[in-house]
């Protein structure tokens, strides 16, 4: 089983590998996350690990609520989507260049990361509902990480592709959300199916044929 948070690190540092090295021209592209340009989807990430230090800092509540795949299913894509997009441009809007909330960003997760590694992970942490042991609520953090990461890459006219880690713990959330591993006869691999899983890409007729009952369940996410 990967470490989650050698997994986080690792896929946090290839985002600082991206942003720290952008002209501020590119933090103005857009993404395929229609909300948000780079700048604000770096935003996103940025607030998806900082919740760490958040639940960190904040007493333990009394007793686990969810698990790292019942985490997304809790949450209604639609009703809090705008909420969500606003939060993280209201952050991003914080900063007045791209290389400047990259630098931010860059200093945030390492302090995340040092948090993290000095406390219990079976400890329940809670951000804004669901009540996580650390452990589980780490790999929300590498899935919200990976999946951004590409994103990111996506709007940069790049490929994007996780870390060994990071691609193990999003494939495991993917199937747990899927209830099996998807069938061999897609001859995906794993971009595929990250893709498809967090909605990036529509199934295609012949992905639906195959899939059968389970492209419904199609994005996985929400």
């Amino acid at each position: 089983m990967a470490d989650p948070l050698e997994a986080l690190a690792e896929e946090c540092e290839e985002v600082s590998k991206i942003v720290l090295d952008l002209p501020e021209e590119d933090f103005a592209r857009p993404t395929r996350c229609t909300a948000w340009n780079v700048k604000e989807l770096l935003g996103h990430v940025y607030r998806d690990v900082d919740r760490i230090n958040t639940a960190l800092s904040t007493p333990p509540p009394p007793k686990a609520t969810h698990d790292s795949i019942t985490y997304w299913t809790s949450y209604d894509p639609i009703t809090d989507g705008r909420d969500i997009a606003d939060r993280a441009k209201e952050l991003a809007g914080q900063y007045g260049t791209g290389p400047e909330l990259g630098e931010a960003f860059d200093e945030m997760w390492r302090r995340a990361i040092d948090a993290a590694r000095t406390a219990d992970r079976s400890r329940l942490v809670v951000t804004w509902g669901p009540v996580l042991t650390l452990e589980e609520f780490l790999k929300t953090r590498v899935f919200e990480t990976t999946v951004h990461r590409m994103d990111l890459e996506d709007a940069l006219g790049r490929k994007g592709w996780g870390t060994d880690r990071a691609v193990a713990i999003v494939d495991e959330t993917l199937e747990g959300l899927l209830g099996q591993e998807p069938p061999s006869d897609l001859e995906w691999d794993v971009v595929d199916f990250i893709e498809t899983g967090a909605g990036r890409r529509q199934l295609t007729d012949n992905e639906r044929k195959i899939l059968g009952p389970l492209a419904d369940r199609f994005p996985l996410m929400g």
